[in-house]
């Protein structure tokens, strides 16, 4: 799979690992949606994760090229290191 292919991929599993814990947190609770300011708030630390996770997804798909076979290993690929930084994050 080319490179600029696998980071594709993988820069999509990355922006799943972001989407996914923004929307769990956006789930109105007591049936009252959130404003704006709030969500941004819910938003804000996730967007530096982002751009972290998409710079060194660089270097994840440069060491792990030829074991990115197919477009799934590479979404995995994208996903995993991302949800690993937000874990190590806290």
């Amino acid at each position: 799979m080319p490179f600029s292919q696998a980071y594709m991929f993988s820069a999509f599993g990355i922006l799943i690992s972001i989407v996914l814990p923004i929307l769990r947190e956006m789930i109105p609770s007591g049936g009252k949606m959130r404003g704006f300011p709030e969500m941004w708030e819910i938003i804000k630390p996730y967007l530096a994760i982002c751009m972290f996770s998409l710079l060194t997804a660089l270097l994840v798909v440069a060491f792990t090229q030829e074991t990115l076979t197919d477009w799934k290993a590479a979404l995995l690929a994208g996903y995993a290191w991302d949800s690993t930084i937000q874990k190590l994050k806290g």
